[in-house]
């Protein structure tokens, strides 16, 4: 179910296009929709290596995107990852992962020990957890409201990119964007959302009809749009020629 309700939520679009030719690594891969539209632009001379540390996404992902020939499917995480230290990659994607990895600084210095010289990463990472989202946890699984939160580890956009740089990457770009499209047409959408957003953590069986009403009461008659109550943040940044760390 949690795999499941993640495929119908991701659905992102990168902030670097990859050339023809080009090894991807997607860090945090979810269940490959991402994946799958990199391995159509680096085409049948490139490849793309999808990492996920939760197999339920990954089988998924495997079964939706088996005919893709350039695509792998591979258990991981930012500590243990196919190609780690590698220097081989051309870019690595990480996409709404940075503020599940307590140890950013760690992520950092394996992605950069990955990436080729004049490699890029590009990530896009929230930097508190969004109300919206510890407000939905309180309401409708509150007990599992302080291990929903402490799954997050978010950290400020500045702290970030001082990781980054301190890694030995030059980062190229970093901003948060006007606005992200956080918008539910329906309860169950929501639901979905939360239970394929925490590995399943978020538990459907602790939602009651009271618990939901109570969250339309906050939040009003669905559809929901948190659009205005959204922090996400993005970051490109390369591995540069000269390195002086």
């Amino acid at each position: 179910m949690a795999a499941e309700s993640y495929q119908q939520s991701s659905a992102a679009k990168p902030d670097v296009l990859p050339k023809p030719g080009d090894a991807i690594l997607d860090l945090g891969c979810g269940t490959g929709e991402l994946s799958a539209y990199l391995a159509e632009l680096v085409g049948s001379k490139g490849y793309v290596i999808v990492v996920d540390p939760d197999l339920s996404r990954l089988q998924l992902a495997k079964e939706a995107h088996r005919h893709v020939k350039n695509l792998s499917f591979i258990e991981g995480n930012s500590d243990k990852f196919e190609g780690m230290g590698s220097e081989t990659f051309d870019i690595i994607f990480s996409n709404y992962i940075l503020h599940w990895i307590p140890e950013k600084s760690r992520a950092f210095r394996n992605m950069f020990d990955s990436l080729r010289v004049g490699g890029k990463i590009a990530a896009q990472y929230s930097d508190i957890i969004p109300p919206f989202m510890a407000t939905s946890y309180e309401v409708l699984n509150p007990e599992r409201f302080e291990q929903l939160n402490n799954m997050f580890h978010p950290v400020k956009r500045d702290d970030v990119d001082l990781l980054c740089v301190t890694a030995g990457f030059d980062v190229m770009k970093s901003y948060s964007p006007k606005y992200t499209r956080d918008f539910y047409p329906s309860v169950e959408s929501l639901l979905q959302w939360l239970v394929g957003t925490t590995h399943g953590v978020f538990d459907l069986h602790l939602v009651t009809q009271e618990r939901i009403e109570l969250l339309v009461e906050k939040f009003g008659n669905p559809p929901f749009d948190f659009t205005t109550n959204s922090f996400d943040c993005r970051l490109v940044a390369v591995k540069p020629k000269s390195q002086t760390l």
